[in-house]
């Protein structure tokens, strides 16, 4: 996955404007400490957000392939059954540094200890086949050596691939199938954008419809991004920074 255009500025909504701030990150960490049900569905979910993140960090850090896979399932049933995210406070930074401080404890655990949580203790909550686990990682740049620094720019992606779905499921057109992957180009930084003439042949279209669907695939993005960034954070005030920290991140060689 990669970034978004940096000409896509985002709308300066006023701070507490929005009346409907979505479901966090941190609403989650919320729900796991509630029990039951609502306990699991909840960290199925934070499995889901960062589990490769965890994954490229260990991998970074030389472990393994099946190593980093134990490390991972073992590191999220910790969460669960150790009451680990009870001390989780959001008022002392973001979710995703608290979850790779207390990763980097549970590696230190684990050299102490041999751990019978390193297998999951027989809980999987993760299918490492099923979501292509070491072939993305291969896709990973060789030259990128910090393990942290991966961890953040893994997450930064797994956040935009998460709008890109979002955004390709809204542009979906019977008529037009392929409209969404040829518009693509017009969102990312690794391909220059073909001319609207081309585009507007390829979509048996005229060059001004083309143009008004880049202006809206390109406002859809930013109110998905806007959004989904949202969700990792507890208040309105923060998107604007958390947003330029993302653009930061990707933008790293």
């Amino acid at each position: 996955m990669t970034s978004p255009s940096p000409d896509d500025h985002l709308p300066a909504d006023p701070p507490g404007s929005r009346p409907d701030f979505p479901t966090t990150h941190w609403t989650l960490v919320t729900r796991v400490r509630q029990g039951g049900e609502v306990r699991q569905a909840a960290l199925q979910e934070l499995c889901g957000l960062y589990w490769y993140p965890i994954y490229v960090f260990l991998r970074r850090r030389g472990y393994s392939p099946h190593d980093a896979e134990d490390l991972t399932q073992g590191f999220f049933v910790k969460l669960l059954n150790d009451e680990s995210l009870a001390a989780a406070d959001e008022g002392k930074g973001r979710l995703r540094t608290y979850l790779l401080q207390h990763l980097k404890r549970h590696l230190a655990d684990q050299k102490r200890f041999d751990g019978a949580l390193k297998r999951g203790g027989g809980l999987k909550t993760i299918s490492f086949e099923e979501f292509h686990a070491e072939e993305r990682y291969a896709r990973e740049p060789l030259d990128l050596r910090d393990p942290e620094r991966l961890f953040s720019q893994a997450w930064a992606n797994e956040l935009l691939a998460g709008v890109r779905e979002k955004l390709r499921a809204d542009f979906e057109d019977p008529n037009r199938p392929q409209a969404f992957e040829i518009l693509l180009p017009f969102l990312l930084l690794d391909e220059e954008p073909p001319s609207y003439r081309e585009v507007a042949t390829r979509l048996r279209a005229t060059e001004v419809s083309v143009r008004l669907m880049v202006h809206r695939l390109r406002a859809k993005f930013r109110a998905l991004l806007r959004d989904e960034v949202a969700r990792t954070t507890e208040s309105p005030v923060d998107v604007d920074a958390e947003i330029e920290w993302l653009k930061s991140v990707l933008c790293q060689p």
